[in-house]
């Protein structure tokens, strides 16, 4: 693990592999970037260097006091800072579930700094049509059902999953830091997901795009994820893996390697 101070704020990476192409891992909204490990420690560490970065709130980062420093389009703005204080100029980008919409913001905000965009179970670009009073009851009733869970020995994050391939270690350090997600962190994170309106933007995006799920989410459904999946250029890949569920990364981490790696070979100049 790394740490880097983004303006007041303290963010933890794991940074992986020594290849020529970068890649970046966001995680979603109440996991971290353990989520990635499996993946990073199966990509060709001499074709790739790869970075899973925890957002702000997650795992070792910092947790700033209010809700509103944790929205989309600041988990967005760490990623820029991140990559300028590491010297790194264009990478490809993925994003699961809830971390599909920060690399999606971070893409309509910075396309030249993106090689490729990928998303797995990737939440919708443009959040949810619902008043405010709506917003906070639903986020009350999340917040319970969250507790509820938690007290019942439950993970969250579709991480329920009876195939997960990570260590025992990783696997205590992700669930460890899903359990320990502040609410301030998990509330404004999903408010901001609810308000997000990218849908005419993302249509636009330059670059590569590749939607990759499994069919047997419980988080975002299938038909969901398909009409996020039309919202990008046409042109954009889709990949569905039968049986799999919310978290590919950690239930079938080669699968995911081995299509993120023909993704991008074949779709990025140069890269071999």
């Amino acid at each position: 693990m790394a740490f880097a101070r983004l303006g007041g704020i303290r963010i933890e990476y794991f940074d992986h592999g020594s290849g020529p192409e970068v890649v970046v891992f966001v995680h979603g909204f109440q996991a971290s970037a353990p989520i990635w490990h499996a993946v990073q420690q199966r990509l060709p560490a001499e074709r790739y260097r790869s970075i899973a970065i925890n957002n702000r709130g997650a795992g070792g980062s910092d947790a700033p006091p209010e809700e509103s420093d944790f929205t989309i389009q600041c988990f967005a703005a760490d990623v820029l800072a991140l990559l300028d204080t590491l010297g790194l100029d264009r990478v490809v980008l993925v994003g699961h579930s809830m971390g599909g919409a920060t690399v999606a913001q971070f893409a309509v905000d910075h396309p030249q700094r993106v090689k490729a965009l990928v998303l797995l179970d990737p939440a919708s670009p443009n959040g949810r049509d619902l008043s405010a009073g709506e917003i906070e009851r639903l986020l009350d009733e999340r917040d319970a059902a969250r507790d509820a869970l938690l007290a019942k020995g439950g993970a969250g994050d579709g991480l329920g999953a009876h195939r997960i391939e990570l260590d025992a270690t990783q696997r205590q350090q992700l669930l460890a830091d899903i359990v320990a997600a502040p609410r301030r962190r998990l509330r404004g994170s999903m408010r901001s997901l609810l308000q997000l309106r990218l849908g005419g933007r993302v249509r636009k995006l330059p670059m590569p795009v590749l939607l990759a799920a499994g069919d047997a989410d419980q988080v975002i459904a299938l038909e969901n994820m398909l009409a996020t999946w039309a919202m990008y250029p046409p042109g954009t890949g889709l990949h569905v893996w039968h049986g799999i569920g919310h978290s590919p990364n950690v239930e079938c981490p080669q699968a995911f390697v081995d299509l993120l790696c023909q993704f991008v070979e074949k779709a990025v100049p140069g890269i071999r």
